[in-house]
């Protein structure tokens, strides 16, 4: 997805929400308690796999072995907007918003040529031909954008499921002299979490 459609789409969702949204049962704020499965796409997602975010004994890194794992966590600032009447049962709703999304890649084994540089791993430049351990981490701005159900399951309290969109514009890597990459990437990142439960 280019970054001018994904930035259309995200304010234009938004500012339909705004005008349409509806008080939750007549709260403005909601703290949700939650998780689930998280899918990765794009360049990112040929990277690591969907299950732990995890590359293990990869053989295509310059021709060696690399081991990493992949961790993501964001602080976002979302509108709900309610699709179904208040009195309803059943709670169909949108959201979308901007947020910060904090992105670390612990890398666990390399043996290898000595260059590594690929922006989805946050590294670009020479590294000892040897088992090495390090992380990397970084603060990125991206948005997210979804869907999902709720259903009241006690006064105040409700159980839902929802998925989300979410795009992140990462820092561009600028490969080394001797690396295999001779072209300026960017680290973008594409997530697709499904989510399981509990809003109050």
């Amino acid at each position: 997805m280019r970054t001018g459609a994904s930035i259309s789409i995200a304010v234009l969702l938004v500012l339909v929400m705004a005008g349409s949204a509806r008080a939750q049962d007549e709260r403005k704020v909601h703290v949700n308690l939650g998780g689930g499965p998280t899918f990765i796409f794009g360049d990112l997602g040929e990277r690591f796999s969907n299950r732990w975010f995890q590359v293990k004994d990869d053989i295509d890194i310059n021709a060696g072995r690399f081991s990493a794992n992949h961790q993501t966590h964001q602080l976002a600032f979302n509108v709900i907007a309610k699709l179904t009447k208040p009195d309803s049962p059943v709670s169909f709703y949108v959201t979308a918003g901007p947020g910060f999304y904090n992105r670390k890649v612990e890398i666990t084994e390399y043996e290898g040529s000595g260059i590594i540089c690929d922006p989805w791993f946050y590294v670009c430049g020479t590294y000892p031909i040897e088992s090495v351990v390090g992380s990397r981490s970084g603060w990125d701005p991206g948005f997210n954008v979804g869907a999902g159900v709720g259903l009241p399951i006690g006064e105040g309290l409700q159980f839902y499921i929802e998925t989300r969109y979410h795009q992140v514009w990462g820092p561009e890597i600028t490969p080394p002299a001797g690396s295999t990459v001779t072209t300026t990437q960017k680290a973008d990142g594409q997530y697709f979490p499904l989510t399981f439960g509990f809003r109050f």
